[in-house]
This record gives C-alpha cells, sequence and structure tokens, in this order.
C-alpha cells in the first residue's frame, strides 16, 4: 500500500477530515510546508475544485475570519468569506494564473462572519491530483490591514510634504556629491526658468549661472561635504547668463544617508532681491535728498525733509530687521530635517512611520509645520506691507521737496482717521518691538481738507515722539491713544495722549521752536516742521501736559472745508 495515501481514502469522509487526516509527511503536505514554511500564523484554506469548496481551514484561518474553531465547514464555499468585489479576481484572474504556472499572488478582500471586510495578501497554489485526492486550491492569507493602513498614512505624508515643499515660495534642493542637483522644487525651476523640475536634474550651478557665482557655491558646498558643518544665513549675491543679479538668503546643510554618511547637501533659499533694492533705493534716497539739499542751500528744509524721511526709514528698518530675525528662525529648516529623515528611512518607511518612536510622530508633526509655515508666511507679509508703506511714504516726501522752495502739493478732502490708521502702520513695527499699546476712539467726522503726505508726516513725527517719550515706562503700561472728535461745525480734532515722561511748564510754549529738543540725538526739527506743516494747512498743532511724568497730549487740528484754493502750492518752512 502506498504509505502516502491514508486508509480510509476511497470512502466518504468529511471535508474536514479528509484533508486533516493526510499525514504531514507526504508528499502533498511536502509542498505544502516547503512553500509556506511559516504559515502556522496566517490563514491556510484547502479548496475543492471546481465547487470551490473549503475542505480544511486552520484555527488561524477560523480566528481571522471570526468562526468557532468547532465549526464544520461542509458545503461552505470560499465565496462566503471573500467580498463581492473580488470574486471576480478570484474566478477569472487568481485561479486560471495558478493552474497555468502554479500560483498566484495578489490582494483580496476577506469577509469575516460578522460581515466585515479586510484586506490581506493572499498566495492560491495549485495541488495537483494524486492518488485518492482530487485537485485542490491551497490559500494563504495574511491580514494586512496595518500595512494597509500605515501605506495610506505613508501616502498621506508624502502628500502633506510634497504639498509643503511644492507650495513654499522658497527655493529647495538637493545635491550629490559633485555639487549636481539631484531634487529640486517648482519654486526653483520656476527661478530658472523651467517648467519641469526634472528638466534639472543632473545639471550644476554652473549650468544655470554665471562661473563666478557657480564657483563661489560649489566651493561652499563641497567645505560642507568635507566638513559637516553647515552654512546657514548666508546672503548670495547671483548672477544669471543673460545678466540680471538676484540676490538670496540660503542655508545650505550636510545630507546624510540611513549609514550617517555625508552623501550631498541640501538647501533652502529665499529671494531677498526686493529687499536688496528696497535697501540700495533707501540709500540712493539719503543720498539725493543731502545732495539736493547742498544744492539748494536750505538746510533746514534738508533737516526737516531728513527727519521726515527718518522717522519712515527707522520703521523699515524696523521691518527689515524682522523679516531677518524671521528668516534666522524659520521653521523651514525643520522642514528640511523631516525630510531628511524620511529619505533615511525610503527603505523601510512603513516600519519606521508604524514601529520607531519618531515616526509615529510625523503626521502630527507635519501638521503643525504647516500651519507654522502659513504663519511665517502671513506675518512676512504684513511686514513687506509696512515695507511698501514705509517706502511710498519716503518717496512722496522726496517728490514733495524735488522743486526745493517752489515745491508743491495738492489739497484734498481726506479721512483723518483712515490717514491717521496709514501713520499707525508706518510705525507698525516700531510699536510693536517696543510693546506699545494702541487705543483708538474715533467719531464720525466730515473729511479734512488738507495735503495727504504733509499730514502723515505731523501723524509720524507724533506717534515717533510719543512713543520715545515713554522709553522709561514698563512695557506693559506703554499706552497711546487717538482720539478724533469735530472740533466744530469747519474743523476736525484728532488728540494724541502718551502716559510718557511728560513736558515741564517751561517748556511747552517753546516746544514747537527750531532747534529745541530734549533728546540727547535729537536736532529739534520734526516738531517745528510738523507745526509749520500743519498752519500751512489752515490748521494748527499744540501741545498740553500737567508736568514731568504726567504724559502729554498733543492736538492737531485741521479745516473741513476749502479755506485755500485747492491748486494752492503749500510752501516750504522758510
Amino acid at each position: 500500500m502506498n504509505p502516502d495515501v491514508p486508509a480510509d481514502a476511497s470512502q466518504s469522509a468529511s471535508p474536514e477530515t479528509s484533508v486533516s487526516a493526510l499525514p504531514q509527511d507526504g508528499p502533498r503536505w511536502q509542498q505544502l510546508w516547503s512553500n509556506w514554511p511559516s504559515i502556522t500564523s496566517a490563514l491556510v484554506a484547502v479548496v475543492a475544485q471546481p465547487s470551490y469548496e473549503v475542505e480544511y481551514l486552520n484555527p488561524a484561518g477560523r480566528a481571522l475570519l471570526g468562526l468557532d474553531k468547532d465549526l464544520v465547514l461542509q458545503e461552505r464555499t470560499l465565496m462566503e468569506f471573500m467580498a463581492n468585489q473580488c470574486l471576480w479576481t478570484l474566478l477569472n484572474d487568481a485561479t486560471p494564473t495558478a493552474w497555468r504556472v502554479g500560483s498566484w499572488t495578489g490582494e483580496i478582500d476577506l469577509r469575516r462572519s460578522n460581515g466585515d471586510e479586510f484586506p490581506a495578501l493572499a498566495t492560491v497554489t495549485v495541488l495537483r491530483a494524486t492518488k485518492g485526492f482530487p485537485d485542490t486550491l491551497v490559500i494563504v492569507a495574511r491580514d494586512i490591514s496595518e500595512t494597509r493602513r500605515s501605506v495610506l498614512a505613508l501616502k498621506r505624508d508624502q502628500r502633506y510634504l510634497r504639498a509643503l515643499i511644492e507650495n513654499v515660495p522658497d527655493i529647495i534642493y538637493f545635491k550629490d556629491l559633485e555639487s549636481r542637483l539631484v531634487r529640486v522644487n517648482y519654486s526653483y525651476s520656476r527661478r530658472c526658468g523651467v517648467a519641469d523640475p526634472e528638466m534639472l536634474v543632473g545639471k550644476t550651478d554652473f549650468d544655470l549661472f554665471t562661473a563666478e557665482h557657480a564657483q563661489a557655491a560649489y566651493d561652499a558646498e563641497q567645505e560642507i561635504i568635507r566638513t559637516g558643518r553647515p552654512v546657514l544665513n548666508l546672503e548670495e549675491k547671483e548672477t544669471w547668463p543673460d545678466g540680471r543679479i538676484t540676490w538670496v538668503a540660503t542655508n545650505k546643510m550636510p545630507f546624510y544617508n540611513e549609514y550617517g554618511q555625508v552623501v550631498g547637501t541640501f538647501g533652502v533659499t529665499r529671494d531677498i532681491t526686493a529687499r536688496k533694492h528696497t535697501e540700495a533705493a533707501l540709500a540712493e534716497s539719503q543720498r539725493r535728498l543731502i545732495e539736493a539739499s547742498r544744492l539748494a542751500g536750505m538746510a533746514e528744509v534738508a533737516s526737516g525733509v531728513l527727519h521726515n524721511v527718518g522717522n519712515a526709514f527707522n520703521s523699515v528698518n524696523t521691518s527689515a530687521s524682522l523679516i531677518g530675525d524671521h528668516l534666522r528662525v524659520s521653521r523651514l529648516g525643520n522642514l528640511a530635517k523631516v525630510v531628511q529623515m524620511l529619505e533615511e528611512h525610503s527603505a523601510d518607511l512603513v516600519q519606521f512611520l508604524t514601529e520607531d518612536a519618531r515616526g509615529r510622530q510625523l503626521p502630527v508633526y507635519l501638521k503643525q509645520l504647516a500651519s507654522q509655515l502659513v504663519n511665517e508666511r502671513d506675518s512676512l507679509v504684513g511686514e513687506l506691507e509696512t515695507l511698501r508703506k514705509g517706502i511710498e511714504h519716503i518717496k512722496a516726501v522726496i517728490a514733495m521737496q524735488q522743486s526745493y522752495a517752489h515745491a508743491s502739493s495738492l489739497l484734498e478732502d481726506l479721512s483723518l482717521a483712515e490717514l491717521l490708521d496709514e501713520a499707525l502702520l508706518i510705525s507698525a513695527s516700531s510699536l510693536t518691538k517696543n510693546r506699545v499699546n494702541i487705543v483708538r476712539d474715533f467719531a464720525p467726522t466730515a473729511p479734512v481738507h488738507a495735503a495727504r503726505h504733509r499730514v502723515l508726516e505731523i501723524l509720524v513725527n507724533l506717534i515717533r515722539n510719543a512713543e520715545q517719550a515713554m522709553a522709561d515706562v514698563p512695557e506693559n503700561e506703554r499706552r497711546i491713544a487717538f482720539i478724533i472728535r469735530p472740533s466744530d461745525e469747519s474743523r476736525v480734532r484728532l488728540s494724541v495722549r502718551d502716559n510718557g515722561v511728560g513736558i515741564p511748564k517751561e517748556n511747552l510754549h517753546r516746544i514747537f521752536s527750531f532747534g529745541f529738543t530734549t533728546k540727547r540725538k535729537g536736532h529739534g526739527f520734526g516738531l517745528h516742521n510738523s507745526a509749520l506743516a500743519a498752519k500751512e494747512m489752515n490748521g494748527v498743532l499744540q501741545a498740553f501736559s500737567e508736568g514731568p511724568g504726567k504724559g502729554a497730549e498733543f492736538v492737531l487740528v485741521l479745516p473741513t472745508s476749502q479755506t485755500v484754493d485747492t491748486t494752492a502750492p503749500i510752501p516750504l518752512p522758510q
């Protein structure tokens, strides 16, 4: 008798016992165990052909499907334990392929006894008929729910990361040991005039910039590779083949592989060309103003104008400093670290994201990082708007004085509240930096009839003086109140109150005199020029104080109806 065939093989037997009666050292079991040496924890089912009746289901499979270990499976088919959408795969792909080549492997969805469906990685193998045994299929399946969730989480994290990299305005790039580009974002490719970032892979700075710039960048990157030390907050001048010159602020760092070896560099770069142009324009404006004043021989005019430009320039400089501070503490460096961490674990991303403590924290961290980057962007946009306002004011002051003694400006109907908001915006960075609390108390009034930029000069001077008067006041107590009220039927009154050092009684009558100042570095032009400007617009500027330590109040009164020809020039102070 053939030792591989059980004695009762020809007799009627239950589907459970017919297969379980097979000796485990028989050739069919040897084939089964050689194909799946570790199937004891997986679902193993022996299925008759062509009926697909389940002849055997191991304990692990019963547990996976939620079946009682003693349940008799006679006349139960495999289809009962499969999701409907996978039946076509079983009948038209898995089974034919297994019969043709011996086995099939793929993903299917199984159904538990309670109706829940779950994904599984299955292998279908044909056990061809031997003496006393019909053709059967052996199905080995493992629950991959956790793996699928991990893959979906990984894909989600990749989408987050890709969205961050591809949508931030900053330039992000990775280079190999030869400083060849291996990956860039869309901001980089757009800057180079290339539609597809992949077109830049393999190129070097020598392909994109002039040799002078490319060599300097190459030397810096090779030094990073050699020493492993990053280069942070580096300002670089970029010279392009077409003659363009741009400026960037760059952070360059070494890029490590999973073995801790430096395999290249990566960097995050921000375009600061506009800031550089602004700085150059401010320097040129100052140069031209000094030269114009010298040629005209109007020292008093030049001093007054310089004071007004200086007020706006201080705000511009504060904004530029805040932008620089934002760049130095930007969370974009953290984004680059996340990219590096994912690259280091590219070979085992699923395991890293599901089992490693750092990996499991990445999704939450990426969400937080995205929110922080959006806040950074909004903050920078606000500071850039302040820069623009300050520069516009400087340009207007310079334009107003270009004709020297014949300079003029048109009177127009203006909202004093809107002008005050504009002046506060110009001074916002400095006020914020010095923790000054602003109180607005505006009543409805008629428009004032005045020259926009002359009023702005006055308001910016008053704000600056009030802020400086509170230098010795504790930060949480600094306060400037702005009160707008109708003065009478034809005038509007703006009161600027601070809680600073106050004004001695003996100084009140001369505080608007030319050259008078109590500040160590002051020159006494600001309030003098402001008082003259108010008078030129048929208004008045006054000062009040109850004495030292009791704060001060400056009151600007402007007309609401036309009192002079609207085309008449506003003369400069004499």
